[in-house]
């Protein structure tokens, strides 16, 4: 899915933006050229016709005034002036020979130094022609068409870098779009895995009992027992489905009172001990003494600390301890689930707590469960002004800390 999205990318955004961004720079770069020509052009001829007239002058002169200094500068003058003001001549210092150094009036009477547009050493002789500009008008229409072209190779390079943008944020949304479909597919899956399992057990373990095929009295308990334990399996997960949900279309409504924190997660540890929790595994609680009555919704705490410890049992083998400390801090009370499982990498560990997501270390991803349960308890968290923080390492264990304010 993701090769087929790049391919169309390039095909549709890159390949012709690209194509656009090339041919239409070169033409404006090319009319550009032209323009710089064509002005390069007119003062190159100006030269070429004064210095053409300026030879054939020389080799018409009489011979006796080959050497005269002043009549080889008026035959120059002579020349020059058939551009009038245009064409200067310069001797070897830079000045020009009609007169002193070229100056001209702006601004109310200020002088600034005129520069040649183009100088041109007149082969064979010690004096040089300059090209000034007397008559701007298409060397100013010539020059405005240059910036004109310099602003079309500006908004080519804009057009080109915004579709390119546009490109890419699209590329990313589909990419997004395209991974929230595929969580919630493995979502789907999941959830039809969990729920088919326990209705499995629930329908089977019925079934004997209807039928009255136990050959003890010990056993039918043992089964009423596992009857019991799924079906609380599926009200815990129907219940994380149906906040979930309230929770995304901003329905979900808490109810804050002041109360006793201890008592609530003693309450959930006992009833995750004999309704949840393997028969082998050890749950300890430990708890500061003096822990303050704080407003809290309790069913949503109850809720937040049977998501941590499911999660514990889940990704913990069945002989390895599980801890719930409930502890005081200065205006905080933290509860902490304390497992020695198979752990999250560090990579991984802010994504946990996204919906839908699935660690992909081996262990994780086998496991069932929708990936909704610690997402709901970071909305919990933030809905109580708290927060949730990890402390993992991988093969050793987690331990997530619920941190509420007092």
């Amino acid at each position: 899915m993701r090769l087929k999205l790049l391919v169309l990318f390039m095909l549709s955004v890159l390949i012709p933006t690209a194509l656009l961004a090339y041919f239409g720079l070169r033409a404006v770069r090319s009319e550009k050229k032209i323009v710089e020509d064509s002005i390069q052009a007119r003062y190159s001829a100006m030269v070429n016709v004064v210095e053409g007239e300026v030879k054939r002058a020389i080799a018409d002169m009489p011979a006796d005034l080959v050497g005269n200094t002043r009549y080889l500068e008026s035959v120059l003058l002579g020349e020059a002036a058939i551009f009038k003001d245009e064409v200067k001549i310069l001797n070897r210092n830079g000045r020009d020979i009609s007169g002193p150094a070229r100056s001209f009036t702006a601004d109310a009477g200020k002088k600034e130094k005129e520069e040649p547009l183009l100088l041109h050493p007149i082969k064979g002789l010690p004096y040089t022609i300059a090209v000034y500009e007397r008559h701007p008008l298409l060397t100013a229409k010539l020059k405005e068409r240059k910036k004109a072209l310099l602003l079309y190779i500006a908004l080519i390079g804009f057009s080109a870098f915004t579709i390119l943008c546009g490109g890419f944020f699209t590329l990313g949304a589909l990419f997004q779009e395209w991974r929230r479909a595929e969580l919630k597919s493995e979502f789907v899956s999941h959830l039809s895995h969990d729920l088919r399992r326990p209705l499995t057990s629930i329908r089977m373990f019925s079934e004997m009992l209807r039928d009255n095929r136990l050959p003890s009295e010990d056993k039918k308990q043992h089964y009423y027992k596992i009857i019991t334990e799924e079906s609380e399996r599926l009200t815990h997960l129907a219940n994380n489905i149906l906040d979930f949900s309230r929770i995304e279309r901003g329905r979900k409504k808490y109810s804050f009172h002041n109360e006793d924190i201890s008592r609530i997660a003693q309450d959930t540890v006992n009833h995750f001990r004999e309704h949840i929790m393997g028969e082998n595994r050890r749950l300890e609680f430990n708890l500061d003494k003096d822990i303050p009555a704080i407003k809290i919704d309790g069913d949503a705490i109850s809720q937040a600390l049977m998501n941590l410890l499911t999660n514990a049992d889940k990704f913990s083998p069945p002989d390895k301890e599980i801890a719930v400390n409930l502890r005081k801090r200065k205006r905080e009370v933290v509860i902490e689930v304390i497992d020695h499982g198979i752990g999250i990498n560090r990579g991984e560990q802010k994504r946990v707590f996204n919906k839908f997501y699935r660690a992909s270390q081996k262990g994780i991803a086998e496991t069932e469960g929708s990936g909704l349960g610690l997402t709901l308890v970071k909305y919990i968290a933030n809905a109580h002004k708290g927060r949730v923080e990890v402390e993992s390492e991988e093969g050793k264990g987690s331990k997530f800390s619920l941190i509420l304010p007092v």
